[in-house]
């Protein structure tokens, strides 16, 4: 396992896991009110982290230490907002109000809050990260269509801030006893969801089984096929 490093950041964990082991898979998602089942490897992942971290710096000028507000269900696309988050050096704060933020990012289901921040993203939530089927509000932003025109490869103009993610995701590991490379399932109901879907599973060499909407579905029939270890 590795050592804690409080110079990393989980943007920087991220792209070591890509470089060490690209193909593997990193995280899987199921949704078991729809059924919808997507696997992601650390390469697919920080593809799609880059993109968006280029939304973010370039389109919407986001600077280090700018707060965003995520406002996202247990998803696969939440990680990816949570390590372009980290790769522009910006600052998470689940409990900020919106008004206190530089972008909002939301579903579409969760737009009261819109107009509150300097710019709403709307994330569809769709399968393999399409747009939103229905048209959105014209003051806000649909992150498919907007992310897809920036580079597969991120690279910041200064080194990312660190932001304390290997001593949480330590915490987290020690508390609930995750031993190296577990794979741990992950449901919407879980407290630490928002530190199991990325940040325990690159500091650990782990994977993370996203299940959303467990109480939809059979949730011991995906621990078992998935391989489940700890959760």
């Amino acid at each position: 396992m590795k050592r804690p490093d409080s110079e990393e950041t989980l943007w920087s964990a991220l792209r070591s896991r890509a470089r060490t082991s690209p193909a593997a898979p990193l995280l899987t998602f199921y949704d078991l009110a729809t059924g919808e089942r997507m696997e992601l490897s650390a390469a697919s992942l920080d593809n799609a982290v880059a993109k968006t971290a280029g939304l973010l710096r370039d389109e919407l000028d986001i600077e280090p230490g700018d707060t965003i507000v995520i406002r996202l269900p247990l998803h696969w696309q939440k990680a990816v907002w949570q390590g372009a988050s980290s790769a522009v050096g910006a600052r998470l704060d689940p409990n900020a109000d919106p008004s206190e933020a530089k972008v909002l990012v939301t579903d579409r289901d969760s737009l009261d809050a819109r107009g509150s921040a300097r710019d709403t993203v709307v994330v569809s939530l769709e399968p393999f990260g399409l747009p939103s089927r229905d048209p959105l509000p014209a003051d806000v932003i649909d992150h498919a269509v907007a992310a897809r025109g920036h580079p597969d490869v991120f690279t910041p103009w200064a080194p990312p801030i660190p932001d304390g993610t290997s001593a949480t995701a330590e915490s987290v590991r020690a508390r609930r006893g995750f031993g190296p490379s577990a794979r741990i399932l992950v449901a919407d109901s879980d407290p630490d969801a928002d530190d199991l879907m990325l940040a325990v599973p690159l500091a650990i060499a782990g994977t993370a089984v996203l299940v959303r909407h467990a109480a939809s579905g059979d949730v011991e029939a995906v621990a078992t096929a998935e391989r489940v270890t700890a959760r």
